[in-house]
């Protein structure tokens, strides 16, 4: 009995010392299974479900598919006498600003970091439509605006006075206050010695200016929309 008791002893010994290495064993195993899907597994498996992506942001970042609000000129001219423009707008910060005039797609400009943005575009005579959008740094793009119309118009109005004549005579108290009348184009503002008046729709003016005592000099400046100028100048004597 004694000789069995110290066999069975060391048979109990051995097991105990077989499992705590199996123990151990498992332990560091795990630890380093942990530590490769850590430092190997995982960011491989980031790097090519991002590349699978297409992304370069961080992985898992949302994507930005919210287009940029439509761009907006700032008070632009309806008409103008010089071919170079120079446009005033607001978009969204940062975005790059397109100006599409007459169809032709110009350099894109970019916006501040307050939305401004300044665009220089060369207009053609008549008539020139614009047109803008804009593009975010994600690519999404804005609608396009609505239409802007300005007018290149580099011809002088024209400017007739029909009444007084050049180098007339006037007599009388009667005809002290003076219709001065003419032609021009429909629209146009007419000054006379800086007294302003408004051509109608068939282009006649007519203003009254009170005459002095003797020799009175006529100054007309006729302006059209686009700032175009025509300037005359006529002398009348008034006589009591």
């Amino acid at each position: 009995m004694p000789m069995r008791n110290r066999i069975s002893s060391r048979l109990v010994k051995k097991e105990k010392t077989k499992v705590v290495r199996q123990f151990w064993l498992f332990i560091i195993l795990a630890v380093i299974l942990i530590g490769l899907f850590i430092f190997v597994i995982l960011p491989n498996f980031i790097n090519i479900t991002s590349s699978l992506l297409g992304s370069n942001n961080a992985p898992f970042a949302p994507k930005d598919e919210l287009p940029p609000f439509t761009p907006t000129l700032t008070a632009p001219p309806k008409a103008t006498k010089d071919a170079e423009l120079l446009l005033f707008g607001y978009a969204e910060a940062e975005s790059e600003v397109f100006v599409i005039v007459n169809g032709e797609e110009l350099e894109a400009v970019k916006a501040q970091a307050d939305g401004s943005f300044q665009a220089t575009t060369v207009l053609t005579e008549g008539e020139n439509v614009l047109t803008t959008y804009a593009r975010d740094a994600a690519g999404n793009e804005s609608q396009v605006s609505r239409a802007y119309k300005i007018s290149l118009d580099t011809e002088v109005p024209l400017l007739d006075v029909t009444q007084p004549t050049a180098d007339a005579t006037i007599q009388g108290r009667a005809q002290q206050n003076l219709s001065v009348t003419g032609v021009t184009d429909p629209g146009v503002k007419v000054t006379i010695n800086g007294q302003l008046t408004y051509a109608k729709q068939d282009g006649v003016f007519t203003h009254n200016f009170r005459l002095q005592e003797g020799k009175n000099e006529l100054e007309l400046i006729a302006t059209d929309a686009a700032g175009n100028v025509t300037e005359k100048k006529i002398a009348v004597t008034f006589q009591l």
